[in-house]
Formats: structure tokens, C-alpha cells, sequence
């Protein structure tokens, strides 16, 4: 395993796992923090804003407000937040046995926001970056997507009653818009050498392979697109590919608007009327 997939995979499994803990568990302890850790929280109407800062680090999570009737949402971003504000600090490298961070501030950031909400779903995207020690900051980017009907989250899966044939459609959609966008941006001639472009052309579609396998991982990260009215059925899925995924890690999060009707006829019966299949 490269480095670049070794730090999306912890990327990846810290969103995941953060995600499918808070789902179960108990409402966490509080993070605990130095005894001179200057921490503040403030809310207005955009939401509330946690902070706390120390020498060693600085923490700052965000979470949206929310009308009354999302409050299990509320409850939910603020158990993944505060599972991966513990995730951090047990990540961080003591400075007596790495002198090199004793003078570095670590930081974690972390931003929930809604960004569509339909008459059935609403869909908050998590982003930000975690950086412990490494050589740059490993990106935070993953989606919560929370039944407004059923009050709970649902995972991509969870949408299909064929989940197999659903995310082969998705993929074989995703894979041939990512090969467009992304080989697009391939080096021209005279930008190298006829040898150093081919190279960058093979590990281009690779990743992009790879990355659009059909697998629950790689296309766990997804919003529920919203239509012309908030009160209305989707149009259809946009999904999200986090740095390393599909495209090296200048290239940032890659997304992919896919249409209802690709993926309709394999709709669990409950959200058939969710999406606009025609």
C-alpha cells in the first residue's frame, strides 16, 4: 500500500468508523483536555462553534443549526464530533518521546454543514483536516445523510433493495465522468517528456479504477441532491470522492452528479417516490 492510500484509508475508516460508533453508543464523555486549555462555544444562527485551544493543539468543530424536528440529527453530528476530537487527542505524539512537535501546535478542524435538504432527506457534509504529526494534514471529507421520515441515517445501501446492481451503475456513471474531468486535465505535449505523460496517463486511470471499484467503501460518501423546491423529490445523487481516492491528492475531493434515472429501477420500494425517475 502506497503512503497516499494508507493516509485515505485512515481518512476514510476515521469518518466511517466515527460515523457507525456515534450511531450506537452512548453519549460520549467529555474530550479531555489540559488543565490550561482555553475552550469557548458560541452559537448564533448559523450554528455553534466549539473551540478549544492550548499550546500543543487546537481544536475546532462546527455544527449547524437545526430546526427542532432534526434534533436526533443534532444529537448524531454531535457524537461523531466528539468521537473524533477523542480520535485526535489520542493521536497526538507525546513530545517527550518526540521532542521534534514539542514547539508544534496540532490541529484539528472540523465543519458539519447541511447542504440540501428534499422532502425526505437532509444531507450534511463533513469537512476539515486532522493534523497530528504527519508530513501535511490529512483531509476530512465525508457526508451524513439522515432520513427526514424514519429519523435515523442511512447509508448509500440502505437507498437500494439491489445495493450490488445499484453501486454497478453508479460506478460505471462515476468512472466514465472522472475519466473525462480528470484525463482532461492531463499534461500537454511539451509540458514533459512523451514518457513522464504516458506514466501520468496510466496512474491517472488506475486510481480512477480503482477508486470507482463498487465497493460499500468507495462510495460510502454521497448527498441526496435537492430539487427546485426543498419540499420536492431529488433529482438524484451527487458523489464524493475524498483526496487520493481518484485523483491524486492536487487534484482535491472529485464529485459526481448522477441522475435518478440512472440508479431508479433498483430503489428500495419506501424511497421510490423520493426521486425524480423521470
Amino acid at each position: 500500500m502506497t503512503a497516499q492510500r494508507f493516509c485515505l484509508a485512515c481518512a476514510l475508516v476515521f469518518s466511517l468508523t466515527a460515523c457507525r460508533a456515534a450511531e450506537n453508543a452512548a453519549p460520549p464523555a467529555p474530550v479531555a483536555t489540559a488543565a490550561y486549555a482555553q475552550t469557548s462555544l458560541r452559537t448564533n444562527a448559523q450554528g455553534t462553534n466549539v473551540l478549544s485551544v492550548t499550546p500543543r493543539y487546537k481544536l475546532e468543530v462546527h455544527y449547524p443549526a437545526l430546526p427542532a424536528d432534526e434534533a436526533p440529527l443534532g444529537a448524531m453530528l454531535r457524537k461523531i464530533g466528539a468521537t473524533a476530537q477523542r480520535d485526535f487527542m489520542q493521536a497526538l505524539p507525546d513530545p517527550k518521546r518526540f521532542p521534534e512537535f514539542a514547539g508544534r501546535q496540532l490541529q484539528l478542524r472540523i465543519d458539519f454543514k447541511v447542504v440540501a435538504r428534499t422532502r425526505d432527506f437532509v444531507s450534511v457534509r463533513e469537512t476539515g483536516f486532522q493534523d497530528s504529526g504527519g508530513a501535511h494534514p490529512i483531509p476530512v471529507d465525508s457526508t451524513i445523510v439522515y432520513d427526514a421520515r424514519a429519523h435515523h441515517i442511512v447509508t448509500l445501501d440502505d437507498l437500494f433493495a439491489d445495493a450490488d446492481a445499484a453501486r454497478k451503475a453508479l460506478a460505471d456513471y462515476a468512472r466514465a465522468e472522472l475519466s473525462s474531468k480528470i484525463m482532461a486535465q492531463a499534461p500537454k505535449p511539451g509540458e514533459g517528456s512523451r514518457e513522464a505523460i504516458r506514466e501520468w496517463k496510466t496512474n491517472a486511470r488506475k486510481m480512477i479504477e480503482d477508486g470507482t471499484q463498487p465497493t460499500e467503501q468507495n462510495f460510502a460518501n454521497f448527498i441526496v441532491r435537492a430539487g427546485a423546491r426543498s419540499d420536492g423529490a431529488s433529482p438524484g445523487l451527487t458523489l464524493i470522492f475524498p483526496p487520493y481516492q481518484v485523483a491524486a491528492y492536487v487534484y482535491g475531493t472529485q464529485t459526481v452528479n448522477v441522475p435518478a434515472s440512472t440508479f431508479a429501477q433498483y430503489l428500495n420500494p419506501q424511497y421510490r417516490n423520493a426521486f425524480i425517475s423521470g
